[in-house]
């Protein structure tokens, strides 16, 4: 801003006719730039814009630090500048006591390295509604001074490198909808109390250290429509608490240590669209009431420790596109109800002990693109008509005990 087309905004007789410039009685009150290829440096004059309430200028090549002139900025409400290069946030910024929204998204802050001081310092803002810290390179632990920005809805601080306990404080966090912590360095339990946050749509704190086990309270969060929480290192069993979620639609519990049966009560969450719970110690056989989750697309129990049988009420799930089983202990017939799957891409029952002949009504699924049936026990001959999955681009049905000759 403080080279080329600041300058020319400098010289304009009517900046209020330049795009992304909005007035009000010849006071500029927003600037969106956001994605307009703009470089340099912002100009601390940016800080006699006294009426500005909306500064966007997110996904440009700006460089350097945020002039602290941006404190004299009161009236702003929304400050984006999310995905440039800058380096430094001004102590200033605690003055903008009118903030709602702040997204300094995708610039690698050097507040002393650590998250602490630059969170510890946005606690004045107790209007924010909207903080976005993403990608952002903090370190150290979350302070427990974010419990006094109460008036959140949206907090992001995922994909940075903060380390320690979630802090119990984020319970105070009563108004929020989202709440991304994921791809960190977290550890310990999720807080006992998280079930206090009962607005909570959101809820990513997937890819990071956690353990222990999920805490029941989190049944209490009934507006929740997504959670995320695999790649951690949570364990005991999968809570029957989970039933209450009636609003979720993705599931995503994978890549844990979770040991026990998949609780008959996720049946009971008939919005879920897809359901992932591979990669745990899961034993015992699928819920014969699976079928109840008619909405799902994509169900994925792979690697685990599941024996019995197929449910042939799996064939209700005729919106399913991707089916994963593969390397569990089923030991059964493959339920000729699949065929009824009419829409499913990508079916994975490898690694299995499924024995009989492959049923002929596997051809009716003709929008298959992935058929893996590897490494069962599984007899006779290859259906005949395994010519009508024109779709198909990988089979593999190796590692088996079938017999007779390729079909034509």
């Amino acid at each position: 801003m403080e080279t080329g087309w600041w300058s020319n905004y400098s010289r304009a007789e009517n900046h209020c006719t330049w795009p992304g410039i909005r007035c009000n009685a010849g006071s500029v009150v927003e600037i969106d730039l956001g994605g307009h290829g703009l470089n340099g440096s912002i100009t601390p004059q940016i800080g006699a814009l006294s009426e500005l309430q909306i500064l966007n200028l997110s996904w440009n090549s700006l460089t350097g630090e945020l002039p602290s002139s941006l404190g004299n900025l009161t009236q702003l409400a929304v400050l984006d500048v999310s995905y440039n290069h800058f380096h430094s946030i001004p102590l200033a910024i605690q003055k903008m006591e009118n903030l709602v929204s702040l997204s300094l998204s995708g610039n690698f802050i050097d507040y002393n390295a650590s998250a602490l001081g630059l969170l510890t310092n946005l606690t004045h803002l107790k209007k924010l509604m909207t903080l976005n810290l993403r990608y952002c390179d903090l370190s150290g632990p979350i302070p427990p001074h974010i419990g006094k920005l109460e008036s959140l809805v949206d907090l992001d601080l995922s994909h940075n490198g903060l380390v320690g306990p979630i802090p119990s404080s984020v319970n105070n966090l009563t108004n929020l909808s989202s709440l991304f912590l994921q791809s960190n360095q977290l550890n310990g339990s999720i807080p006992e109390d998280i079930g206090g946050l009962t607005n909570l749509v959101e809820l990513d704190l997937s890819s990071n250290r956690l353990s222990g086990h999920i805490p029941s309270s989190l049944g209490q969060l009934t507006k929740l429509e997504s959670l995320y929480l695999y790649h951690n290192q949570i364990n005991g069993f999968i809570p029957h608490e989970i039933e209450r979620l009636k609003d979720l639609k993705y599931l995503d519990l994978s890549n844990n240590w979770f040991v026990g049966p998949i609780p008959s009560s996720v049946s009971n969450l008939t919005n879920l669209s897809s359901l992932f719970l591979q990669s745990n110690q899961l034993n015992g056989s699928i819920p014969e009431d699976i079928g109840g989750l008619t909405n799902l697309v994509e169900l994925n129990l792979s690697s685990n420790r599941l024996s019995g049988q197929i449910p042939s009420s799996l064939g209700q799930l005729t919106k399913l596109e991707s089916l994963y089983l593969h390397h569990n202990q089923i030991n059964s017939f493959i339920p000729h109800e699949i065929e009824r799957l009419k829409d499913l891409k990508y079916l994975d029952l490898s690694n299995n002990w499924f024995i009989g002949p492959i049923p002929s009504s596997v051809n009716n699924l003709t929008n298959l693109s992935s058929l893996f049936l590897q490494s069962n026990q599984l007899n006779g001959s290859i259906p005949e008509d395994t010519g009508g999955l024109t779709n198909l681009v990988e089979l593999d049905l190796s590692s088996n005990r079938l017999s007779g000759h390729i079909p034509s």
